[in-house]
C-alpha cells in the first residue's frame, strides 16, 4: 500500500509552487497525495515567516498538527521559511515531535526527508545555509489551482535587501529561470488546459538580469504571447524600480498580456521610502504611476502600503493617505509595519507603538473601501471579458483587472450555462458589497 502524503501549504503564491513541487515529486516516486490529513502517513508544512503574524500561524498550525497527532504516530514534516529560518530553534523546542525540516532551498530533497522518517529517523539537515535551488520545466508539479489557471515562478530569490525584509536571508540571491525552461513550462501547461498564467517573483520585474545577454521580463513576455491557446499571462510582485518603457508598451500592444500592474510601492514619504531602502523616491513614484496610465489607459493598478514603519510621523502618515487618495488605486493591501529580527529596521529607533499601527492601518483602509465603492460604481454599463472560474448556478468570474485569490470577482446573474475555464462577455450590473461585481451575458 502506497505511503499517504498530506500537505498543508500556507502564505503567498510562490509559496504554493514550492508545495505543488512537493507534491509532485512524491506523487512521481510512489507516494499518494490525500487531501484529508487524518488519512495521511506524512504531513508536511509548508510555512511562511514573512511577518510576526505569518510566523504565528505556522507555529499554530504545527503545534495543533502535534495535538491532533497523539499517539496516531503521524510524521510531520516542516518546510519552508519558518524552517529556513528557525531551523535549529525548532529542533530543539519540538524535536521531539516534528520529525524533519525542509528549508526553502531543499524541496527536491523532500523525498529523502520521506524517507528518512519513514524509517525512524529523524532528519534535520535538509536545511541548506544558502539557499540555490530552482525548479524548471522538467520538474514534476502536481498542481492545487483549478485546471484553467497556473502560477509559474519565474525567479527565486531576492536582491533588493530592502531594510524591513527577511525575504534575502530566507530565499536567497536572485536567481532567474532560462527564458527556454519557462517557455516549457507554460506551453506543457497549455496543454493540460490552463488558459490564465500568472508569473510570479519575489519581483518579476528584475527578471533576467542575473542571466544576461539582453534576457529580461519583455524579452520573456515577448516569447509567451505566442503560445497557441494561453489568452491571459499576468504579472504580479513588480518592484516599480524596474518597469521598464518598453514592457509597458508591450503590454499596451499584446492582447494576451492583461492590463494589470501589481506595482508594491509600500510608502510615498521621501524619507521614509530612504530608511526602508526601496530605491525609490515619491517623484519617481508619480513620474512611474503618470507614465503606466498614459501607455495603458485601461490599466488596472494594485500596490501594498505598510504604515507604522520606525519613526513614522503623523504628518507623513497624512502624506500617505492624501496620495492613496490621489493615485485612486483599483486595489491595495495595507500592511502594520512588522520588525522583524535580522533586519535593519527591526533595530531602528522610534518604533511606533502597536495601537498607532493599528489605528492608522484603519484609515487608510476606511479611504480606500471608499475609493473603491466609487471606482466600482463607474464600472456599471461597462462590458468586460471575464474568466469563468465557477460554473453553474452561482457561476463566479474574473476580468483583466482581477487577479485570482487576491482581488474582488463578478458575480454572472444568468451564469447557469458558464463552464470553468470558459471566457465569456459581459456587462457589469451592479456592485455586490465593497468590492464585488455583478454582471450579465451579452
Amino acid at each position: 500500500m502506497a505511503v499517504r502524503v498530506g500537505m498543508i501549504s500556507l502564505g503567498c503564491t510562490k509559496n504554493l509552487v514550492d508545495s505543488e513541487v512537493m507534491l509532485g515529486l512524491l506523487k512521481e516516486n510512489g507516494y499518494e497525495i490525500t487531501p484529508d490529513e487524518k488519512d495521511a502517513d506524512i504531513l508536511i508544512v509548508n510555512t511562511c515567516a514573512f511577518i510576526d503574524s505569518a510566523k504565528q500561524e505556522s507555529i499554530d498550525t504545527i503545534n495543533q498538527l502535534i495535538r491532533s497527532n497523539g499517539k496516531r504516530d503521524k510524521k510531520i514534516i516542516v518546510a519552508g521559511c519558518l524552517a529556513q529560518r528557525y531551523g535549529s530553534q525548532l529542533e530543539e523546542q519540538l524535536g521531539s515531535k516534528i520529525h524533519a525540516l525542509v528549508g526553502t532551498g531543499d524541496f527536491h530533497h523532500i523525498l529523502d526527508a520521506c524517507e528518512s522518517v519513514l524509517n525512524g529517523k529523524r532528519t534535520f539537515s535538509k536545511v541548506s545555509q544558502t539557499p540555490s535551488y530552482l525548479y524548471d520545466h522538467s520538474t514534476p508539479r502536481l498542481r492545487a489551482t483549478p485546471p484553467h489557471f497556473a502560477y509559474v515562478k519565474i525567479a527565486e530569490g531576492c536582491n533588493n535587501c530592502c531594510s524591513y525584509c527577511i525575504i534575502p536571508q530566507v530565499r536567497g540571491r536572485y536567481r532567474s529561470r532560462t527564458e527556454e525552461s519557462v517557455f516549457a513550462e507554460v506551453s506543457s501547461l497549455v496543454q493540460s488546459g490552463v488558459r490564465e498564467v500568472n508569473l510570479i517573483a519575489q519581483d518579476t520585474t528584475y527578471y533576467g538580469q542575473d542571466l544576461g545577454g539582453g534576457v529580461n521580463l519583455t524579452s520573456l513576455l515577448s516569447k509567451l504571447i505566442y503560445i497557441p491557446d494561453l489568452q491571459w499571462i499576468r504579472i504580479l510582485y513588480g518592484h516599480p524600480a524596474h518597469i521598464s518603457d518598453e514592457l509597458l508598451i508591450l503590454m499596451a500592444e499584446e492582447e494576451k498580456i492583461c492590463s494589470y500592474i501589481d506595482l508594491p510601492i509600500q510608502h510615498i514619504n521621501h524619507e521614509i521610502l530612504m530608511k526602508m531602502g526601496r530605491r525609490t523616491t515619491q517623484s519617481q513614484i508619480r513620474a512611474l504611476i503618470s507614465k503606466i496610465r498614459s501607455i495603458i489607459p485601461d490599466v488596472t493598478l494594485r500596490t501594498s502600503l505598510i504604515v507604522g514603519f520606525p519613526g513614522e510621523t503623523e504628518q507623513q502618515f497624512k502624506e500617505l493617505m492624501q496620495f492613496v487618495e490621489e493615485a485612486q488605486f483599483d486595489h491595495l493591501g495595507v500592511f502594520a509595519y512588522s520588525a522583524e529580527e535580522g533586519t535593519k529596521a527591526g533595530d531602528m529607533p522610534d518604533q511606533v507603538p502597536e495601537s498607532i499601527k493599528e489605528e492608522r492601518l484603519d484609515r487608510i483602509a476606511e479611504l480606500h473601501e471608499l475609493i473603491t465603492t466609487e471606482k466600482r460604481q463607474r464600472l456599471i454599463g461597462q462590458q468586460k471579458v471575464a474568466l469563468v472560474d465557477r460554473g453553474g448556478s452561482q457561476a463566479i468570474g474574473r476580468t483583466q483587472g482581477q487577479a485570482p485569490e487576491i482581488d474582488d470577482v463578478v458575480y454572472i446573474t444568468d451564469g447557469d450555462g458558464c463552464e470553468r475555464g470558459e471566457f465569456v462577455n459581459l456587462e457589469i450590473v451592479d456592485t455586490c458589497g465593497t468590492y464585488d461585481l455583478m454582471g450579465r451575458l451579452i
